[in-house]
């Protein structure tokens, strides 16, 4: 069987569609052929990347009812721990995180859930890793999110490493049902949006500058409130610039109010 990279779009659906692709590829390949799969299908996601001179490039359109279908045979199969932990490791920033889960899942549909027995396996190891490192920034951000109240909803700004809104909007939801709120990746560029006691949709950069546009400027009062209440509660003594940034680290006091 040739090296073939499937090239999908940069977002969690384009990948499962990808995975879904690449299995029917794979088992097409084998049934015809009658070879043992040896790890030669890639996923690239986005435009650009490594080109190989013996690879067959496949670009993946997006569809709605090949992800879905994916989803559900891995829960199914598999578990819904076990899909957690996929849809945890598609969320990191690394490039070769779809062609790991694609190797993760080749390994699992054929032992099911003891696959997470199989810690020694190249692709399981790397799933798990990918998957633990989401969600330690998972735990910063649902404490160093700051909302803002602009009189028609709650707003807030963050620039994760890892693809964090799918990971940590559920938390906010069961947080808060009953407000308006709007979450925005200023690194993806994208934003989730909860409409009281509604169903959560994203909303790309242009629609989210159309929304801020449409809503007045308004000074929420309990920044400021809030700034002197963490001037004013800290003991200088104790003051420790160094554990400071061990627990809370530079790149996310950008959008926390009280570092502005």
């Amino acid at each position: 069987m040739d090296n073939i990279i499937f090239r999908c779009d940069n977002n969690i659906n384009g990948i499962f569609t990808a995975i879904y692709d690449a299995f029917v590829y794979k088992n097409q390949m084998q049934k015809e052929n009658h070879e043992v799969y040896r790890d030669n299908i890639s996923i690239e996601i986005g435009i650009g990347g490594n080109y190989t001179l013996f690879s067959k490039m496949i670009d993946i359109e997006t569809d709605e009812v090949k992800v879905q279908k994916t989803i559900l045979t891995i829960q199914k199969k598999l578990g819904f721990k076990i899909y957690e932990t996929v849809f945890d490791a598609l969320c990191h920033y690394s490039g070769n995180r779809a062609t790991i889960v694609l190797g993760f899942l080749v390994r699992a549909f054929k032992v099911g859930q003891r696959i997470m027995e199989h810690m020694t396996d190249k692709y399981v190891m790397e799933v798990f890793e990918l998957s633990r490192k989401v969600n330690k920034e998972a735990d910063k951000i649902r404490g160093f999110i700051r909302f803002s109240d602009n009189g028609n909803y709650l707003l807030a700004h963050f620039e994760p490493k890892c693809d964090m809104i799918p990971v940590v909007m559920w938390h906010f939801v069961d947080r808060y049902p009953g407000e308006n709120f709007v979450i925005y990746d200023d690194r993806r560029r994208y934003a989730v949006v909860h409409p009281r006691l509604k169903e959560c949709f994203y909303i790309n950069e242009s629609e989210f500058k159309h929304l801020e546009r449409s809503v007045p400027v308004k000074t929420d009062s309990f920044e400021q409130l809030w700034k002197v209440y963490f001037e004013h509660t800290d003991i200088r003594e104790r003051f420790n610039p160094q554990c400071q940034r061990n627990l809370c680290p530079k790149w996310y006091r950008k959008n926390m109010v009280e570092f502005t």
